[in-house]
């Protein structure tokens, strides 16, 4: 089919269509629409008087059917009046001998055609009937149902009847009279004869429309019902035949009219397109010459109509092409730069840095990415707004150029073989051509830190950014573009994954370490489901009182494959991908049910200490609430929770997080402020925290005799603690020296391998049962 249409389409396309054709095609057109118009609308407006006629016709055979269905009725009830007042009637009726009362009811029925009839004394009891029983006790149901409605609910039931009645699927007429004897009331004859198809055919042949008993249900457009009956209707139908006859008429004229003015309005038309095709070749002629290259052509201008009009536009034309030209240049190259660069700092875009770092590859033998991703700077824009991010931005950029222009660190002949870019939301990469070698990429990533180490003044606050650099080098890490960018953010998410340096080269350990982190993130999804993961808990030794007074609940994953895997592998994995929402919750239910199960075996009451996540808070629609509803499923005492979170739990939206841990409080759940003087701590930031207790972190609890900046700085935070009235803990207590150190500077709690690492719940008991635990002088990780 393909093959025999291409070659058409492409025919027609080819055709030349000159302006008199077109205006012909117009006026056929024109013609041919208000044909189809006007034929469509009277065809409507017709259609619709015909549609009304017919429906009175079917009106007034209705009320004529109905007429003859009473009239029917009114004869059934004559005879059956006539038949009640025979001296051989009654004396069968007065002699009330059942045998030859139900002999002359079937010598009547089978005289007159009755399908039932039926002697009924005045106490309303069947003294004698013929035909079927169910249609009998239908037949005295709806006679006695229609003598009540024509006498009323309070009048003598003894006037004669007559109605329809709708049993088994057909339709009967059912007549009642009342019969007296000599000197009362003798009862009712009663009669139903059913109205049959021949009698059907007689009306319709009579009214010229189809009459039929249907279901009430059904309901067309040329039927009306005449007279209901139960499920059944006695229904009229009629035809459009007629008007069908008269609409294809009238179509027939209206068509032969269309054509005749379709024939006058192509006429017209070819005339019409004559006068005006002639000086339009001729101005098609000069514009072929100047599109051949002659502008030195002039039109003639002396005609005062359309074509003179047409010909000083053309003229004007070829005045200002050569203008329009260089506008078009200048805009293509603003157009150019916009598309290429980023609006708000000026830099390239990643548009740009893909042309740049291909272009580098095709005409240097070396080319150094480093790619700068900039961290928390969601933080900003949601705690400070988001002009405060682009303000962030901006400096961030003139900073980075700055760093990269002066004659420090790559020296004066790099000066323009940096180029620096906007990849990202908050990502810049510079790409280096030309390196002198790793050490002075090393220099030029060193001097894009301290350019950033200086906080930045944004709306009268010092805002502290923090950057990781990744570095990939061609042709050593890569030969394209694509690859070569990718490479360097890889090294960029491994230098922000490690605890070392600020900057990583890329390496091809870091495709399988990604390779690895995916394939977690995938198994960490089923852990759960799985029941992978276990709680253990590390008890927590108070130094006042020297027993155990609460613990702190720590999860485990053991997988099936790898065994167990360190929390501080999957617990990153699980805040980026939000697993860690599903088990954070998972860790809280756990830990409320274990200190109900050490209530119930008898142990003292234990503050249980679980981590929660800033992302746990952020994604539980009320997090308050979410922990009050734990609380009251398993009706743990609140004071016995202790809820342990960090500085980045409130960083995000400090208003908010502050206003949640409120209302934690008033719920008598403790709150702790973990891992205290590794993020932003200051004294003014702790003030307005509403937790019970600081967590020093185990980075801090060196060997604090041997190193005196330790010491120090531990016990002024306790100091700094007691004056806001804080309890202390401080974890990864090793040796006893640590013990009695903090000791006699006043802690409150420690925790570490000295007095257990996390043990199972039922070791954690028999812990917490001895009243002065044991402890070693030393302790080995496990």
């Amino acid at each position: 089919m393909t093959r025999w249409v291409d070659p058409l389409r492409r025919r027609f396309a080819a055709l030349r269509t000159t302006l008199g054709t077109r205006l012909l095609l117009v006026l056929v057109s024109v013609v041919s629409a208000s044909t189809i118009f006007t034929v469509a609308l009277q065809d409507s407006a017709l259609r619709g008087d015909l549609e009304r006629a017919a429906r009175t016709r079917l009106d007034h055979t209705a009320r004529f059917v109905g007429h003859l269905v009473e009239t029917h009725l009114a004869g059934q009830r004559d005879r059956l009046g006539a038949i009640s007042s025979t001296p051989q009637f009654l004396a069968n009726l007065e002699s009330e001998h059942t045998a030859t009362l139900s002999h002359y009811a079937t010598e009547l029925a089978e005289r007159h055609g009755a399908d039932v009839i039926a002697f009924v004394s005045p106490g309303g009891d069947t003294l004698a009937a013929s035909g079927d029983e169910a249609l009998r006790a239908a037949t005295r149901r709806a006679a006695v149902c229609e003598a009540q409605r024509g006498a009323g609910e309070d009048a003598a039931v003894d006037a004669d009847v007559a109605t329809l009645l709708a049993h088994d699927g057909a339709l009967y007429a059912v007549a009642s009279t009342h019969v007296r004897g000599p000197s009362e009331s003798a009862g009712r004859l009663v009669a139903a004869t059913r109205i049959d198809a021949a009698r059907l055919a007689a009306w319709s042949d009579l009214v010229r429309a189809r009459v039929t008993i249907e279901p009430s249900q059904v309901d067309t457009t040329l039927s009306a019902c005449v007279r209901p009956a139960g499920t059944l209707q006695v229904r009229v139908s009629t035809t459009f035949d007629t008007e069908r006859l008269a609409l294809a008429n009238s179509r027939r004229w209206l068509l032969l009219g269309g054509l005749i003015g379709l024939a006058l309005g192509s006429a017209a038309s070819i005339v019409l397109a004559r006068s005006l095709v002639r000086p339009i070749q001729r101005i098609q002629e000069a514009t072929r010459r100047i599109g051949d290259g002659d502008t030195r052509f002039r039109l003639d201008e002396g005609r005062r109509d359309e074509v003179g009009d047409v010909a000083r536009a053309i003229n004007g034309m070829l005045d200002g092409l050569e203008r329009n030209v260089r506008d078009r240049v200048r805009a293509e190259e603003r157009l150019g730069h916009v598309v290429r660069h980023d609006a708000l700092t000026g830099l390239g875009n990643r548009r740009f840095l893909r042309e740049h770092v291909a272009t580098a590859l095709g005409s240097s033998r070396a080319v150094a990415v480093l790619a700068c991703g900039l961290e928390r700077f969601k933080v900003i824009n949601e705690s400070l707004g988001s002009h405060a991010g682009d303000a962030v931005l901006v400096e961030f950029a003139r900073r980075l150029r700055q760093c990269t222009q002066g004659p420090e660190p790559v020296g004066e002949p790099a000066r323009e073989r940096v180029a620096v870019t906007r990849s990202g939301d908050a990502a810049f990469t510079l790409v280096f051509t030309e390196p002198d070698g790793r050490d002075e990429i090393v220099r030029l990533a060193q001097s894009v830190l301290d350019a950033i180490a200086e906080p930045f003044a944004i709306d009268g606050e010092d805002v502290a950014i923090h950057v990781h650099l990744g570095i990939a080098r061609a042709p050593d890490d890569a030969t394209d573009a694509e690859t070569l960018l990718r490479n360097a953010d890889m090294a960029m998410a491994h230098a922000k994954a490690g605890s070392g340096d600020r900057h990583a080269f890329y390496a091809d350990s870091m495709q399988e370490i990604a390779v690895t982190r995916r394939t977690l993130e995938t198994r960490l999804h089923d852990a759960l489901s799985n029941d992978e993961f276990e709680v253990l808990y590390q008890p927590k030794l108070d130094l006042h009182t020297r027993r155990v007074g609460g613990v702190e609940a720590l999860v485990r994953w053991r997988d099936p494959e790898r065994g167990e895997i360190s929390p501080a592998e999957f617990i990153p994995i699980a805040e980026e991908s939000g697993a860690i929402v599903r088990l954070g919750d998972w860790v809280l239910q756990r830990a409320i049910d274990q200190a109900l199960a050490w209530q119930a075996a008898g142990l003292p009451p234990l503050r249980v200490g679980v981590n929660v996540s800033a992302r746990q808070i952020d994604a539980t629609e009320d997090f308050a609430d979410h922990v009050a509803a734990h609380l009251a499923r398993s009706g743990l005492d609140p004071t016995l929770l202790d809820l342990e979170i960090t500085e980045g739990a409130l960083l995000a939206d400090e208003r908010a997080g502050i206003a949640v841990f409120e209302r934690l409080r008033r719920l008598g759940v403790g709150l702790s402020l973990d891992d205290f003087g590794t993020g932003y701590s200051s004294l003014s930031y702790l003030q307005r925290l509403p937790v019970d207790t600081l967590k020093i972190d185990r980075s801090f609890l060196h060997d604090p005799d041997a190193n005196g900046d330790n010491e120090v700085l531990i016990e002024s935070i306790i100091e700094m603690a007691k004056v806001l009235d804080l309890r202390v803990v401080v974890e990864g207590v090793e040796t006893m020296r640590q013990r009695r150190f903090l000791e006699r500077i006043g802690c409150d709690e420690i925790q570490g391998f000295l007095i257990s690492p996390p043990v199972r719940a039922k070791e954690a008991a028999t812990i917490v049962r001895r009243r002065k635990p044991r402890t070693k002088k030393t302790a080995s990780r496990a």
